[in-house]
């Protein structure tokens, strides 16, 4: 039963790669913000929240250090291949510095997603405490 339970965490990143791959599949994307740097911030929150979501599909089962790690060393790689992947796409062009803020968002995602079980945790445990 935990096996399933373990695969039915997945869909939401799963959902998020595939999404991601055919983004970077577009010779343009609309609607980006026009602002400096604004695709460093778009890759920042969009590799956040899929490291939120690989996080989720992870688990809390694993070490405390290691639910943070690994969701982020996940998103990170796949920021390595997105760039790969874009630079056969015509009208893209690879940056290292998009791979940075890939990291850097997947670095945010992992940390929001496991302070945000410790917070969930606290409250159901004083939830569940005799009252006296």
């Amino acid at each position: 039963m935990h096996y399933v339970k373990t695969i039915l965490r997945w869909p939401p990143a799963l959902f998020i790669f595939g999404y991601n791959w055919y983004l970077s599949s577009q010779e343009t994307i609309a609607h980006m913000p026009s602002f400096w740097n604004a695709d460093k911030l778009v890759h920042c929150v969009c590799f956040a929240g899929l490291a939120f979501w690989v996080a989720f599909g992870i688990g809390t089962r694993l070490p405390t250090t290691w639910r943070i790690v690994l969701p982020t060393a996940i998103v990170s790689v796949w920021g390595i291949i997105d760039e790969i992947h874009q630079s056969f796409t015509p009208g893209r062009e690879t940056s290292a510095l998009d791979w940075c803020a890939d990291t850097v968002g997947a670095v945010i995602g992992s940390i929001v997603f496991f302070y945000l079980c410790k917070v969930l945790c606290a409250l159901r445990e004083r939830r569940h405490e005799p009252r006296a």
